[in-house]
């Protein structure tokens, strides 16, 4: 998340104000948001061809983890066998 608006608020600072003049005023707002999801892409396909290994998900009384690789989740779950938190799912 915070990828995403650091690279927003830096196409709007840096690469936007060159192209603003090309664009007619009522398609301005689509055309940057439109540039924006171009710069992005990059980011968004390899994340999702390539996942990271594990990710989490926390909750006000829970973490949910969830691996890209079922041996890792079940190797994980022996490992913390004696938490009662564990549940393989």
């Amino acid at each position: 998340m915070v990828f995403t608006i650091v690279i927003t608020i830096a196409f709007l600072a840096f690469v936007w104000p060159h192209f603003d003049d090309l664009v007619s005023r009522p398609f301005r707002k689509w055309v940057a948001m439109g540039a924006i999801l171009l710069c992005l892409s990059p980011y968004f396909l390899w994340a999702t061809f390539f996942p990271p290994a594990i990710d989490f998900t926390a909750y006000s009384s829970s973490i949910d983890y969830e691996f890209k690789n079922a041996d890792y989740a079940y190797e994980f779950a022996e490992l913390n066998e004696d938490a009662e938190w564990v549940k393989v799912s």
